[in-house]
């Protein structure tokens, strides 16, 4: 008799959440939970949660038993970890420490959803083995998160990613609908000169998580990121020539951090690349370069 899996995605009416739940509800039993922003999605169970809230999470938990949880809670935004940086510890670290602390009975696979920023920027093309050493609030809890589902999960995978490309669920703005909407528009948006990534379509990344969740790899740490190193500002002016938009639209600006409380040089360029071999050799996925990424755009535009 078949039996179908259960998954729960901590922090569903996301940007990833809501991608991640919509790839998935097909084959599995979905469970998205939200906070601040009720969703609907057909074909998932939506549930509010507070993080904070243990006897509730405990309920959650042992009412729905899920063979999987992917947590992905929390908010990406540099800036806005800089200014809440509590407020940030408390979703991206003390919330994972408040679930798994009820998952000892069901043993579900624990998925948690890194990024590159647990690395300094200062090289570039980061293994899965390299020190971390993150230079910002986001980057400290992203790792402090990544410690406490090493020392309390039994089967777990840590999936560091980086920037994700993709449309985002109309409650919270993607990366990508704030270009185009701004250049829709002929508004100018800023974009940072100093940072380099390999961003990655979010499909290529929903479909590594499909592969994690039937696979019995565990207790790893793998990367996903694309093939080409681009900056924020170089990939949206390549994002508005290449959907017709007027280029001069996107203008630079620059991030800024700190190495050992100092200012960096404003010349310096961080390089937060990943480096993705390992997950597309062990998973057998694809990597995209940036114009291949464009080209998955263009089409998911035209739907």
């Amino acid at each position: 008799m078949h039996i179908t899996k259960s998954i729960m995605i901590i922090g569903g009416s996301g940007f990833l959440g809501t991608h991640l739940a919509i790839s998935l509800r097909d084959q599995y039993k979905v469970i998205a939970t939200y906070h601040h922003h009720k969703i609907t999605i057909p074909g998932v169970s939506c549930f509010p949660i507070d993080l904070n809230n243990k006897p509730w999470v405990k309920r959650l938990i042992y009412t729905h038993r899920p063979d999987v949880i992917i947590y992905i809670s929390g908010n990406n935004s540099l800036d806005w970890c800089d200014i809440n940086p509590r407020s940030a510890e408390r979703v991206h670290s003390f919330g994972v420490a408040n679930i798994t602390a009820h998952i000892d009975i069901i043993q579900p696979k624990f998925i948690y959803v890194s990024n590159s920023y647990v690395f300094d920027g200062f090289r570039g093309n980061y293994k899965e083995t390299d020190t971390l050493l993150p230079g910002t609030v986001l980057g400290r809890v992203k790792t402090g998160g990544e410690n406490v589902v090493r020392s309390r999960c039994l089967n777990y995978m840590i999936v560091r990613a980086s920037p994700l490309l993709g449309r985002g669920n109309g409650l919270n703005l993607s990366f990508l609908d704030t270009l185009r909407l701004k250049l829709d528009n002929k508004e100018r948006i800023e974009a940072a000169t100093n940072e380099i990534h390999s961003f990655a379509p979010v499909a290529g990344f929903v479909d590594l998580v499909g592969h994690l969740i039937e696979s019995g790899v565990r207790n790893k740490t793998l990367h996903y990121g694309g093939l080409t190193k681009i900056s924020q500002y170089d990939f949206s002016k390549l994002y508005a020539n290449h959907f017709h938009h007027d280029i001069s639209l996107v203008t630079p600006r620059r991030s800024k951090y700190k190495k050992d409380n100092k200012e960096v040089s404003d010349e310096f360029i961080f390089d937060f690349t990943l480096n993705s071999s390992n997950a597309i050799e062990s998973m057998k996925i694809k990597a995209y370069t940036i114009h291949e990424t464009l080209a998955m755009l263009e089409k998911m535009h035209s739907i």
